[in-house]
């Protein structure tokens, strides 16, 4: 039977295992760097393209402009005045404990339950570190982002203060009540009154690097985190984690580097596909700090709104909502795909891309992680958002690292 072109854009694949591809209703590659199957089944319209054109599948997704943008560094130079570039590009070698700056060389025995207490690019660090120890370890992980510690905290409770600027009003406030509520403390910051205070009461501390934004501090306060983890006897094996977070980080970033052009990065071609667009992240609950960390990298540095919906829970409630959206605006459905599916998980995953066709969204979007383990997966997941933030941003013609609005509420509440 002879091969025809699709009439509608099959669903693309924005993979770090496999590269960028399109798929085909038996969820066959159309593209040569991609190799494996898609975990769910694309719609019955899509049809397998001729190899000989396999390139058409990506021009779909951009345009002369879009290519010359992106693949220019000239340009993206110009329009990231700040350089965010060349640190994000450092990401893998900044996966690393500044040890000559840590006190956090003790035992606290186990305690019962850890608290990461933390707000927005510091806030992130907590979710990714609690998504990790959710199937790991016996102790409870939660993180909190408000004001007011939880009532449960207590005297076997460890409770890590996490503060890129250690100015944080918020997490000031909450690491006078833990120490008022007898729990066992260390902080993780750069310096300021978080550290100040580390220091005169004799609190473990981790002091990373100063002079970043918070949110680009990722690496740095994931490394500081994780270790002050270990060091708590809550993980084990924290350098070898890194170790291997670092590996896989390397092998992300050659994938979505400025220098590698956008028919084969995963990450311009993502950054193409939603311009223009309202980015309606999807995926498993578990993996929620890569999604909630992706939301806030498209709203800090590419200044776009995004809505972020967690799976089983969405299917109880915003499913119903989501019909009238495209009236609205103009959704792009982005699925997060998960570590791991079971066979429940895939016929659930075909359901709701048969519902999102009949509310007449664009056909959805897919990245993922690479790694073995869930901690490098989770790592390199993140990279491929923040890498699609920063170009989106340079489609935009918006300075990545500016912003406008949060700096207004950090002077009332206090810094990030």
């Amino acid at each position: 039977m002879e091969l025809a072109r699709a009439t509608t854009p099959s669903l693309a694949v924005f993979s770090l295992k496999c590269g960028v591809s399109d798929t085909t209703e038996e969820g066959i590659a159309t593209h040569n760097c991609f190799r494996s199957r898609v975990e769910c089944k694309a719609q019955s319209y899509y049809r397998q393209l001729p190899a000989k054109d396999e390139s058409y599948c990506l021009r779909q997704l951009s345009s002369p402009r879009v290519t010359l943008t992106l693949d220019d560094l000239a340009a993206i130079r110009r329009v990231d005045e700040s350089n965010m570039l060349s640190l994000m590009e450092k990401t893998a070698d900044r996966l690393v404990v500044p040890r000559e700056e840590s006190t956090c060389k003790f035992g606290i025995g186990t305690p019962r339950n850890v608290v990461l207490a933390g707000l927005g690019g510091s806030g992130i660090v907590g979710e990714v570190l609690a998504d990790y120890c959710r199937d790991l370890v016996h102790e409870c992980v939660t993180i909190c982002r408000f004001s007011q510690i939880p009532k449960f905290v207590d005297k076997d409770t460890f409770f890590v203060a996490i503060s890129y600027s250690g100015e944080t009003g918020e997490t000031l406030r909450m690491f006078e009540q833990a120490r008022a509520a007898g729990a066992k403390l260390a902080a993780v910051c750069s310096g300021g009154k978080l550290l100040e205070e580390a220091k005169k009461i004799g609190v473990p501390y981790v002091k990373v690097p100063s002079g970043m934004l918070p949110r680009v501090a990722l690496p740095e306060l994931i490394a500081a985190v994780t270790h002050v983890l270990g060091q708590a006897k809550v993980l084990e094996n924290t350098d070898r984690m890194l170790e291997l977070a670092r590996a896989s980080t390397r092998e992300a970033l050659s994938k979505v580097d400025a220098a590698i052009p956008l028919e084969q990065n995963p990450a311009k071609q993502l950054a193409s596909a939603l311009m223009g667009r309202l980015p309606i992240l999807l995926g498993d609950e578990a993996y929620v700090s890569v999604l909630r960390r992706f939301k806030n990298q498209l709203n800090e540095n590419s200044k776009l709104p995004a809505f972020l919906y967690t799976l089983p829970e969405a299917f109880h409630n915003d499913i119903e909502g989501l019909s009238d959206l495209r009236l609205l605006s103009k959704p792009q459905p982005v699925i997060l795909r998960s570590q791991s599916q079971t066979e429940v998980d895939r016929k659930v995953m075909e359901r709701l891309l048969d519902i999102l066709t009949g509310f007449e969204f664009p056909n959805p979007l897919f990245l993922d992680g690479i790694g073995s383990g869930r901690f490098e997966w989770l790592l390199t997941a993140i990279t491929l958002g923040d890498f699609v933030s920063f170009y989106l941003a340079i489609l935009k013609g918006v300075d990545p690292s500016k912003l406008a609005f949060i700096p207004q509420f950090r002077a009332i509440r206090g810094r990030g």
